[in-house]
């Protein structure tokens, strides 16, 4: 294990958001909240760390990186009724990893988010109600409309998204 002094600030930025989605998960899991208490420090940390680490071109990589995920959540927040801690969250991963590292675990998280979507509605026994419900919708050339009042942490798939893309990058 590396000594605190050889840490790069590439390790740096991979801690903080392994850390930052990890108390996301916990707090989304136990009280269906991401704290702007978590999410608005993390996003400060990531322009500090841009800027100390590559002066202004890092400051403006982590500040598009925080921009662009933010970007990114801002349609499922308005039209959808995803939670802004949400947003919040995959801002601050941007801030942290840059505009490449966010769009990789922007497309990761909604695989993810599926595969979460899934398992919890066979869990649940309504896998075949919401299909079903998409179906009539298509049909009927009206936007779909949820057939579940299942709410999902959606934490847990921005982070699986976030761990997916620091392996791959």
């Amino acid at each position: 294990m590396p000594t605190p002094s050889t840490f790069s600030a590439d390790d740096i930025r991979q801690m903080l958001i392994v850390l930052i989605v990890g108390i996301a998960v916990v707090t989304d899991l136990r009280r269906r909240k991401i704290y702007n208490a978590l999410t608005f420090p993390a996003m400060a940390l990531g322009l500090i760390v841009g800027a100390v680490a590559d002066g202004p071109s890092g400051l403006l990589r982590a500040g598009l990186g925080l921009l662009l995920g933010a970007a990114l959540f801002a349609l499922p927040v308005a039209f959808l009724g995803r939670g802004a801690g949400d947003l919040k969250l995959m801002a601050a991963v941007g801030a942290l990893g840059g505009p490449l590292f966010v769009v990789w675990c922007a497309l990761l998280t909604g695989v993810a988010g599926a595969v979460l979507a899934i398992v919890v509605l066979l869990a649940k026994r309504r896998f075949g109600v919401v299909i079903g419900g998409i179906a009539l919708d298509a049909v009927s050339r009206r936007l779909p409309v949820a057939a579940s009042n299942i709410r999902l942490p959606y934490a847990v798939p921005i982070a699986a998204g976030a761990v997916m893309a620091l392996a791959i990058l």
